[in-house]
């Protein structure tokens, strides 16, 4: 779904301030039937579903199977495994081009300019002022790079690497991982034979001992590795929805189709809560006279579930929610007048004439 850029076209009617708008049928734009004047639409509004989805993969360790006989570890896995989830969300709106809120704005007359702003895709954002610019939703912080693990063969010693069997080699890996845990406790209560001269050079040798011993244990325990990516699903609802599936994570396959039964379900509850936000404003208005349609979008509660858990409710105002209305007919008449409407939902941001003073 495409986010409304920061490119307008600006369209100059030279006319008197009588703003006549009027719809337009798909029908009536494909056959060439339409007055002459301005064609604008008003958008529709579109949810975001931004999902920070974290991937694990464990990969067994060359003496897995020995973990426990040699270090008293619990039994680990020996077959690779991957496992997604959900570590965070975001919601966001867009507006985009509702095909079926299509107008013509046409000016009688002649002497004023007015200055009409569309979207790349031509929905009206603003009349003679400037349109609202919309953030884009920031990306989620990258998950912290982990430094790359040591190669423990390198800390094999040679009896260990001419031992005739894994079972050998790992016993021999065990009985140097001993030694090194020994001789850690011998440098921390002096006993070791060749001291550090001070405590920088202990910390040192303290942390080169760890490196190796942890490098040696993944042989047993194997290694995890872990990374993040932000995916995103758009959803432009008409109706109310309850508890509708819309994706699904997969354990070792991640983001997949909501028909794809792999995955572990999350449903969407969209209620129409049957109310809307309209601006009053200190103006008369005459909708006989004219002006341009506006959105008056109505809210609706978005509720998002995990199988049975619920994870968020958010009250937004959608656009095809709500209905169309003529807004500032009889003050572009009268006076310069200034629109600016919402590019997410259409709705009246803006509606300021300059009166003079009397």
């Amino acid at each position: 779904m495409r986010h409304l850029r920061m490119f307008w076209s600006i369209v100059l009617l030279l006319g008197f301030m009588t703003t006549m708008a009027q719809p337009v049928s798909s029908s009536q734009l494909q056959e060439g039937k339409v007055p002459e004047g301005t064609v604008y639409y008003l958008p529709k509004t579109v949810i975001h579903f931004h999902l920070l989805i974290e991937k694990k993969t464990y990969t067994p360790g060359i003496f897995c199977q020995y973990a426990e006989k040699f270090l008293r570890q619990k039994p680990v896995g020996q077959e690779e495994e991957i496992n997604h989830r959900i570590v965070d969300f975001r919601l966001s709106q867009t507006g985009v081009r509702d095909t079926s809120k299509c107008f013509i704005a046409t000016l009688k007359g002649k002497s004023a300019t007015t200055e009409i702003r569309l979207s790349e895709d031509g929905v009206l954002l603003a009349v003679n002022d400037t349109p609202i610019v919309v953030k884009k939703q920031p990306p989620f912080k990258a998950a912290a790079k982990k430094k790359k693990d040591l190669d423990p063969m390198r800390f094999l010693s040679d009896e260990v690497r001419i031992a005739g069997s894994n079972a050998k080699k790992a016993e021999l890996v065990a009985l140097q991982m001993a030694e090194l845990q020994e001789h850690r406790q011998q440098l921390i209560t002096g006993e070791a034979e060749e001291m550090p001269t001070d405590k920088a050079q202990l910390q040192l040798m303290l942390d080169e001992i760890d490196q190796q011993y942890e490098s040696l244990l993944s042989l047993f325990m194997g290694t995890t590795t872990c990374d993040t990516t932000e995916q995103h699903i758009a959803l432009c609802p008409e109706r109310e929805m309850k508890r509708e599936v819309i994706f699904r994570i997969s354990k070792p396959l991640g983001l997949v189709d909501k028909d794809d039964l792999s995955g572990i379900p999350f449903y969407l509850t969209i209620e129409d809560l049957h109310k809307q936000s309209q601006q009053q404003y200190d103006y008369p208005e005459n909708k006989k006279d004219g002006g341009f349609y506006a959105n008056v979008p109505g809210f609706v509660r978005l509720t998002l579930h995990r199988e049975d858990r619920q994870l968020a409710t958010y009250e937004y105002p959608l656009a095809q929610f709500g209905f169309t209305e003529l807004r500032g007919g009889s003050l572009f008449k009268k006076y310069p007048t200034h629109l600016k409407l919402n590019p997410i939902t259409g709705a009246v941001e803006k509606l300021q004439a300059e009166i003079p003073e009397k």
